[in-house]
């Protein structure tokens, strides 16, 4: 248990540094590219990135999944052979798979532009497609060293290939080379990346774990991955990509630079929150726990502490956007993105449900009943009648209301029949009284909007703001003295008293 407590420690360590490095420089990549890019090709841009999510879809069948639910099960167990044939199987197939579809698409290309009304689109896809392939391997790897524990891998490969990303883009794009010139800056670094992540699987896993061959249970993990591919369906549907084709279909890529801006910079803040930066980390500890005890009674109390440690981080960074949103726009990006204010809004709302549905994805794949989750994604359908039903009427801000509604009706179908099978109740009162902190938060910084002028006003804002909090926090507390100790044995100082 110690052992285990000790990797925690270390791994929460490098996953920190990274993603409070990595994200940051890829924040000031997006600024920068946003400012270079026209809205048209920027909604070129994320409509490329739409495809590459169906193409992962595609060329899937459930293998992640397979692999961040096994792999730390087979670690436990000591089967390292096993782990090793489903790295191999996974690499191969998606592979094959992921060129296949890529053809396939390549082939409909006259049909493809004519959807989307955008001229010679294939084109773009043509120019990426080896770094569609490179991105897609990556995912399977990188899963793979997540499971394994092996987060300082991922660490130093992302910290190294983004530097590359950073310098290639800036050249590219300062010799005014396009939406192509970053197309070929991307490539270049999905190659950097799987390189880098390949290697430190070799020589960190494959060539010195070694054990007797095992059989694996071909049944049990194709019950598990058939169940997860179809979920991953509906959440390819439910995801905002999906939106793009709807948005790109009826308005034009233009809309779809406004409502992806919109996306991409609710993204680039949650992407820097604790809870999500330790996504990776916690999904396996979660899992090896679970393992260990195989308790489901203990499942309640590990996604009450999760839901409330999101909710801590969430509520205030969401509604510090709602309160300030427009002066960030301004002073951060462009005025030209003012019109994706109310999408903006909206985000904010329906980044917090996703982060609420991680610690309950996490109970539903702990008891293997993964075909809950299938069964929600009728909620797929109607978001995606409902974008198409909508967009005319309320164009992007429809859009943007339809897929967060569908993402909360997901939510509560998942919650009401998993509690069928696992004792789960949320603690009302805990997320009250910091909804309660919360809101006196954003009273104050809704009245200080009017004295952001600059990013040097904006910061000294946000940091009275989250003093505010924090103190509120300090007195009005919802988290348990079990709860904080377990964070605080995960911090160099005990440092975490809400």
């Amino acid at each position: 248990m110690n052992d285990l407590h000790e990797k925690i420690k270390q791994n929460a360590k490098y996953i920190l540094f990274q993603n409070l490095t990595t994200p940051l420089i890829n924040l000031a990549i997006g600024i920068y590219i946003i400012k270079k890019l026209s809205i048209t090709d920027y909604g070129i841009y994320n409509l490329l990135y739409a495809v590459i999510s169906y193409l992962a879809l595609f060329s899937s069948m459930g293998l992640l999944n397979v692999l961040q639910r096994y792999i730390p099960e087979f670690s436990t167990k000591r089967q390292f052979s096993n782990i090793k044939k489903l790295v191999k199987y996974s690499v191969t197939v998606r592979l094959i798979l992921a060129a296949t579809f890529l053809g396939i698409l390549l082939l409909f290309n006259n049909q493809l532009n004519l959807l989307l009304k955008v001229n010679n689109f294939h084109s773009y896809i043509s120019y990426f497609f080896i770094g569609i392939i490179l991105f897609l391997e990556i995912q399977v790897v990188e899963a793979t060293l997540s499971s394994l524990l092996l987060n300082r891998a991922i660490m130093i490969s992302y910290l190294l290939a983004t530097i590359v990303r950073a310098g290639l883009i800036y050249l590219f794009l300062e010799r005014n080379m396009g939406l192509k010139g970053l197309l070929l800056a991307e490539t270049f670094y999905y190659a950097a990346l799987l390189l880098s992540q390949f290697l430190f699987y070799y020589f960190g896993f494959s060539i010195v774990s070694s054990s007797a061959e095992n059989n694996l249970q071909i049944r049990r993990l194709f019950r598990y991955s058939g169940f997860s591919y179809f979920d991953e369906i509906g959440w390819t549907i439910l995801d905002v990509k999906t939106d793009f084709f709807i948005i790109s279909a009826f308005l034009g890529p233009t809309m779809v630079g406004l409502y992806g801006f919109a996306n991409q910079f609710v993204e680039s803040i949650s992407k820097v929150m604790p809870f999500k930066i330790l996504r990776p980390l916690i999904r396996s500890i979660f899992f090896f726990k679970f393992t260990e005890n195989n308790k489901e009674s203990q499942l309640n109390r590990h996604f009450n502490f999760l839901v409330k440690l999101i909710a801590f981080i969430s509520f205030p960074i969401f509604m510090a956007i709602m309160a300030l949103g427009e002066k960030i726009v301004i002073v951060l990006f462009d005025p030209k993105y003012l019109l994706a204010l109310p999408v903006l809004w909206i985000f904010t709302g329906f980044m917090l449900i996703i982060s609420f549905q991680f610690p309950l994805q996490l109970v539903v794949q702990a008891v293997e009943k993964v075909e809950i989750t299938f069964y929600s994604k009728i909620f797929s359908i109607y978001n995606l009648i409902g974008d198409i039903l909508i967009i005319r009427i309320l164009g992007i801000v429809g859009v943007a209301l339809v897929t967060c509604s569908a993402r909360l009706f997901q939510f509560i179908f998942v919650l009401h029949y998993i509690k069928k099978h696992v004792p789960l109740k949320l603690n009302i009162g805990a997320l009250t009284k910091i909804a309660m902190n919360t809101l006196v938060m954003t009273v104050v910084l809704y009245l200080l909007n009017p004295f952001v002028t600059n990013i040097s006003t904006l910061i000294l804002i946000v940091i009275f703001g989250s003093i505010i909090y924090f103190g509120l926090s300090f007195f009005n507390k919802s988290f348990f003295d079990e709860e904080r100790a377990i964070i605080n044995k995960l911090l160099p100082r005990p440092l975490f008293v809400f």
